[in-house]
């Protein structure tokens, strides 16, 4: 009858004697030694190792990987032996990694913030807070996993070593690192959460809030930062859906509509069709001026007094005042929507509820009324600050340079690039980009804001 015998673990534990366990080892280094031993050769290895572990009740692990080494070297097997001594070697270093893990735990767990490097190695997250600790707690597991087990060992000697460094090692075997989005192609066609798909939106307001919960969405699936590439271009159409609204609202409420006596006969769907009518049939937009202005009052006047005589000025006049009057109310409109946008990119949270997604916004180049009012407005919003007046640290904002756009005196951008100066000298943001940089300008193209360059941060 065979004897019982029992492994003692390096931990504590105790299990049964297995020869088929000396045998996978002894197989698994002489694969990666390239096949120097053949199967009888190993066969016979295991058994002159079973009879160095003859005579002993309880063996430790390391008595047999002793052995093993020391009967792979009586045979002069070296290559073996030398692969053997090199897979001792590693998950000894692996051993040490979690044991350096464990005490890693131990100190996110129960010690503050301020008295510890490690929880203080990203600002963007709370590590007093439990969902900070647990996001810590992932974050130095996925390193120590991909140092012990996911990465060439010459990688990870060159990474200890400062010679290179990983970026977001933690994530490095999960997910893409950073990303740039076109914030007017998501925003049209619609996006998905994986909770729910969000459809266009018809505002301005609903727009801005969409564009962080688009950014929130992102983070959640990529790691790193988000970036908006052309936030005046994506928003723009937003201003002028938010300018259609309010221009049918205060036409609706116009007195002497249609210069009838029974105005409040007329049903209120109609007024709408005739409305819809004269905006989209005379290309009424947000921020006309000059002649474009004149043709605009003059087909209101005609259309919601129903005087087709211009002479009669009061009524011109009233015509002019119900247009600037929705221009104020999408200024105003735009103006809270922006503000939002920046107070919510600073309190909403992602990555398990404990950081605020690492988010970018690059602007400047939309010469539209409405994307020099976006422009205007977020400008308005950072120089504001947040609820204290503190300098909002998301979104970081680019505002991109251009010859021709902003840069020189004449531009149609230039009032605002002063603008971004002033806010820029106040806040430290917003940063600014070179297209015309050699590098930059070669794929500048004027009518694809995708050309442009952007950046992450």
């Amino acid at each position: 009858m065979e004897e019982l015998r029992i492994v003692v673990k390096r931990n504590g534990d105790k299990v049964p004697y297995q020869t088929k366990k000396i045998y996978a080892a002894i197989a698994g280094a002489n694969k990666d030694s390239r096949g120097e031993m053949s199967a009888h050769a190993i066969s016979n290895a295991v058994m002159q190792t079973d009879v160095k572990l003859q005579g002993k009740r309880e063996i430790s692990v390391e008595h047999i990987q002793d052995m093993v080494e020391e009967t792979l070297m009586d045979n002069k097997y070296f290559k073996t032996a030398k692969q053997f001594i090199i897979y001792r070697d590693l998950h000894n270093k692996r051993r040490e990694a979690n044991k350096k893990l464990m005490a890693s735990y131990s100190d996110l767990l129960f010690t503050d913030a301020e008295d510890m490097d490690l929880k203080r190695d990203n600002a963007n997250i709370n590590t007093d807070a439990p969902m900070g600790i647990m996001l810590k707690l992932g974050t130095e597991g996925a390193k120590s996993w991909a140092l012990s087990y996911g990465l060439p060992e010459k990688f990870v000697k060159a990474h200890k070593e400062h010679a290179i460094h990983y970026h977001d090692l933690d994530f490095s075997f999960i997910t893409l690192n950073c990303l740039q989005q076109d914030l007017g192609k998501t925003l049209k066609n619609g996006f998905n959460t994986g909770h729910g798909f969000l459809r266009e939106p018809n505002s301005i307001r609903a727009a801005a809030s969409l564009a962080c919960i688009a950014i929130q969405s992102s983070q959640n699936d990529c790691f790193g930062g988000q970036s908006i590439n052309a936030l005046d271009y994506a928003l723009a159409p937003y201003v002028e859906k938010s300018f259609k609204k309010a221009l049918k609202k205060v036409l609706l409420r116009a007195e002497d509509w249609l210069g009838r006596d029974t105005y409040h006969l007329i049903p209120q769907s109609i007024k709408e069709d005739i409305i819809d009518k004269l905006i989209q049939g005379n290309n009424i937009r947000y921020g006309l001026k000059g002649e474009e202005l004149e043709a605009a009052a003059k087909a209101i006047h005609a259309e919601i007094f129903g005087k087709k005589d211009i002479e009669q000025y009061q009524s011109f006049r009233e015509a002019k005042k119900l247009y600037h009057m929705a221009c104020q109310d999408v200024e105003e409109e735009t103006k809270q929507a922006m503000e939002a946008m920046i107070h919510n990119f600073n309190s909403l949270h992602s990555r398990a509820g404990s950081q605020v997604p690492f988010s970018s916004i690059n602007f400047g180049m939309n010469t539209t009324p409405e994307g020099r009012l976006v422009i205007a407005k977020t400008l308005d919003a950072i120089d504001a600050g947040l609820g204290h007046g503190e300098t909002p640290i998301f979104p970081i904002s680019v505002f991109t340079l251009k010859a021709g756009v902003n840069y020189n005196p004449g531009d149609p951008n230039y009032d605002l690039f002063q603008r971004a100066c002033e806010v820029s000298a106040k806040r430290l943001y917003p940063n600014f980009t070179n297209l015309d940089a050699p590098y930059n300008l070669k794929y500048y193209k004027p009518d694809d804001y995708n050309s442009f360059f952007a950046c992450m941060g």
